[in-house]
């Protein structure tokens, strides 16, 4: 078997709640053309650990005045880099190299309506904290037309780490997040997962069962302590059997689909 789902049924509790999308719930993209995400190389200071990033847009972007899903996506320690000449060490993995490829749709289509994403990709010199991410979704929105309801987080290794970390005190607002091969390992996890699930913040989580970088337990645990506070969308764990630290290829694979969704989807199901 390909892969093994594990995926927590759905319990209802009295805290805020992400809203998921119906039917004719207001789309982006009204007509979904030949849009395809156009990718940027941009050299610019964010914070002092952020000098440079990816964007992708719509290709249609300046022809609307639509706001847009936003998706921050952190790369691993491996892409660490200064913004400028190491920038296309993001090339390498991650969405940006889907997108450098033409691998990844411009349209994404939930509940019969279609959705184009922004999706930023800053490079850290290293290891991000939660004011970096606090700073890229800041500067998305300044710069950039965001959908603020639609904001989601995704990354791999210690770029998923740091997703955690940070949705963990910003679950409002945070639609959705997607860590991979990357768990917060610290003494603080407990009250992490409490956060996350008190947030009703839905999660899917990536791992190999393999990993010799990052043991799956801490996958695993991570996993069992938020259902352990009955969020009201349980967590999701998605584990290959084999693929040793790299959980993220085919989670990205925008033809991978769990429960007939892959990950773009998935994160589109919610809004805040």
């Amino acid at each position: 078997m390909l892969c093994i789902i594990i995926l927590i049924s759905i319990l209802s509790t009295s805290c805020k709640k992400p809203r998921q999308d119906q039917p004719n719930a207001n789309p982006v993209i009204k007509e979904a053309l030949d849009i395809t995400s156009v990718l940027q190389p941009v050299t610019h200071t964010i914070t002092g650990n952020i000098g440079g990033y990816y964007i992708a847009i719509p290709s249609n972007y300046k022809q609307t005045h639509s706001s847009y899903p936003l998706l921050v996506f952190l790369h691993g320690a491996g892409q660490f880099g200064n913004g400028s000449l190491d920038l296309p060490l993001l090339l390498n993995d991650g969405p940006a190299q889907l997108l450098d490829e033409k691998r990844l749709p411009g349209v994404f289509k939930v509940h019969e309506n279609d959705y184009s994403f922004i999706i930023l990709m800053p490079q850290t010199r290293s290891f991000a904290g939660n004011a970096d991410i606090a700073a890229c979704i800041e500067f998305a929105k300044q710069t950039y037309r965001v959908d603020s309801s639609r904001i989601y987080l995704s990354g791999l290794s210690s770029g998923s780490e740091a997703i955690c970390n940070f949705a963990a005190t910003n679950t409002n607002n945070i639609a959705a997040i997607i860590p991979m091969a990357g768990i917060p390992a610290d003494y603080a996890i407990s009250d992490k997962c409490k956060r996350i699930a008190e947030g009703n913040l839905p999660l899917w989580a990536f791992h190999s069962e393999d990993d010799q970088t990052i043991n799956v337990s801490y996958a695993k645990g991570f996993i069992a302590s938020i259902a352990s506070f009955h969020p009201t969308v349980m967590p999701k764990l998605t584990l290959w059997p084999t693929g040793g630290h790299d959980a993220w290829t085919r989670a990205l694979d925008p033809s991978f689909k769990s429960d007939g969704m892959n990950i773009y989807e998935w994160m589109l199901q919610y809004h805040r």
